[in-house]
């Protein structure tokens, strides 16, 4: 009689840290028109935290570029597991690495293990 308890206990236990452990998830805010100057906000939230962030980027050409030189400052989720930083593309738009659509943004670990992926488009000005 007393394991019918502790089973229960330990499946509510389990159902409770489930349902408190966020999914991380990146977001952009906007479309971003294809500028040699262009900037847009990444942010985050969800992740580990204190815990640095890398970010790719998949080009037109479907290669998985870091874009960690070009983001100002560098993504570190803080206490609650957020984090904000501003990406400089316009190189990515200079070197012609995208074009109008959707690029695939991941954000990894410091090992490069996927955690959340999100979305950037590219429109023409």
């Amino acid at each position: 009689m007393m394991k019918l308890p502790v089973i229960a206990t330990s499946a509510f236990l389990i159902a409770a840290c489930s349902v408190t452990t966020p999914t991380p998830q990146i977001t952009a805010a906007g479309l971003l028109d294809l500028d040699k100057k262009g900037k847009i906000e990444l942010a985050g939230r969800g992740f580990t935290p204190h815990s640095e962030i890398t970010l790719l980027l998949t080009t037109k050409d479907g290669v998985q570029s870091d874009i960690g030189y070009a983001v100002t400052p560098a993504p570190v989720a803080d206490a609650k597991g957020n984090w904000t930083t501003t990406w400089s593309y316009g190189r990515f738009v200079k070197k012609k690495l995208v074009a109008e659509g959707d690029y695939s943004l991941i954000a990894t670990d410091e090992d490069f293990i996927p955690l959340a992926q999100g979305t950037v488009t590219f429109k023409a000005p």
